[in-house]
């Protein structure tokens, strides 16, 4: 009875999060996933200790450390990091990096040459994503600049 109550319990949260455009708002942490192969994708960790592993690669070196994110699904087991809907903590991930892998696969990325965001950026190319994130660079492409 008790995983009966449970389950009908869930199907109703998830039917009250479904949005209009078929969007998802799931609570939780948003984490890195640093793979070896040097690509660092995010993953959610839910509330009922649920993993959902996400499609979106880095793409800013601040993350949400505990909040509501919208995400979409895009085929069975796949989803894509719309946006945070709310953030209870922002957290710098980038400190826990200590190495990076010394794989070469070039990414240009975006840094400001100043720490008041003041002065025009720069672009960088690095030689890889992991690179860039400890960098704390905005990425741009996969590639070098030109």
């Amino acid at each position: 009875m008790k995983n009966i109550v449970l389950t009908l319990f869930c199907l109703l949260a998830l039917s009250t999060l479904v949005r209009a455009e078929g969007n998802l708002v799931i609570s939780g942490r948003l984490l890195d996933d640093i793979n070896l192969n040097g690509r660092i994708n995010k993953m959610i960790f839910t509330e009922n200790k649920t993993e959902i592993r996400l499609v979106n690669e880095y793409n800013e070196s601040e993350s949400c450390e505990r909040g509501s994110f919208e995400i979409t699904r895009i085929q069975t087991g796949v989803y894509e990091l719309k946006g945070v809907i709310s953030c209870d903590q922002w957290v710098d991930e980038t400190e826990e990096v200590q190495a990076c892998p010394e794989n070469f696969q070039p990414v240009c990325g975006e840094i400001a040459s100043d720490s008041f965001g003041k002065a025009l950026p720069k672009h960088v190319t690095f030689s890889n994503m992991c690179e860039l994130y400890r960098a704390k660079a905005a990425f741009i492409q996969n590639g070098g600049c030109r």
